[in-house]
């Protein structure tokens, strides 16, 4: 229970915490299978080629389905609220794999099928919280997450901070005044953090894959969006990139 009120306690402060060795190595292992041979995903490359998200993942296996679940659990026990996944994907980023700018997530605008505009994520609801799952360890060497703290306001505030290109990218003069926090991780490690924390990764510099599960939430008093959300993102007519861009 003191761990609950701690990491409350965290999030309220700095809008993210870790929880570490939630899931074992078999789980870990028996979920990367799962990813392997899931069929009816969506999947993105970077630009030099290699695999970086698979998305519509979470209930295309029993030890997904198994990770869902211990993730509500984990943020029903944290919070005292029911919530419901939003959106899933697994960030691949093998060996050379491009990095992620400083962004938010969902804080962009986006051109519906009907060309008209849209406010990214806040189209659906305004509270997110995400949960990143450690399929491999994660370190500066394979690029690992940095996040800073939780930034204040409401989407129109916060739109002002980014590159306003249809993407949640941070411009380069808020990036440089926040101090931002690489997570090392283990595998079957957790990283809880609020959609307003900026964050990135750099590239992967190792020999060995950096793949994470990255899984949004949202109050489940709220509505459930998951597949709304992706049929707009399918259709929007965003030109920029729907996997987001980093230092490759």
């Amino acid at each position: 229970m003191n761990d609950f009120i701690n990491h409350k306690k965290d999030y309220n402060e700095k809008g993210y915490f870790v929880v570490r060795n939630i899931f074992d190595r078999n789980t870990i292992n028996t979920v990367i299978s799962e990813i392997d041979i899931a069929k009816n995903v969506e999947k993105y490359t970077d630009k030099k080629g290699n695999l970086r998200r698979i998305e519509r993942l979470y209930d295309k296996g029993e030890y997904l389905k198994k990770i869902n679940s211990s993730v509500l659990n984990i943020l029903d026990k944290i919070f005292n609220q029911d919530f419901t996944i939003f959106k899933d994907k697994c960030n691949a980023k093998p060996p050379g794999g491009e990095g992620f700018f400083a962004h938010y997530d969902g804080i962009f605008i986006f051109k519906n099928k009907n060309g008209i505009e849209e406010k990214g994520w806040y189209k659906y609801t305004d509270f997110f919280i995400n949960v990143l799952i450690a399929l491999d360890d994660c370190n500066k060497e394979n690029g690992t997450i940095e996040i800073s703290n939780a930034h204040n306001g409401n989407f129109d505030e916060l739109l002002l901070n980014t590159k306003q290109n249809g993407t949640p990218d941070i411009i380069k003069d808020i990036e440089d005044s926040i101090s931002f926090e690489p997570i090392k991780l283990k595998a079957g490690d957790l990283v809880v953090f609020s959609n307003t924390c900026p964050h990135r990764s750099k590239r992967n510099n190792s020999t060995v894959n950096r793949r994470t599960l990255y899984y949004t939430y949202t109050l489940l008093n709220k509505g459930s969006y998951y597949n709304k959300y992706f049929i707009d993102k399918s259709e929007s007519k965003n030109a920029t990139s729907k996997s987001l861009s980093g230092e490759s």
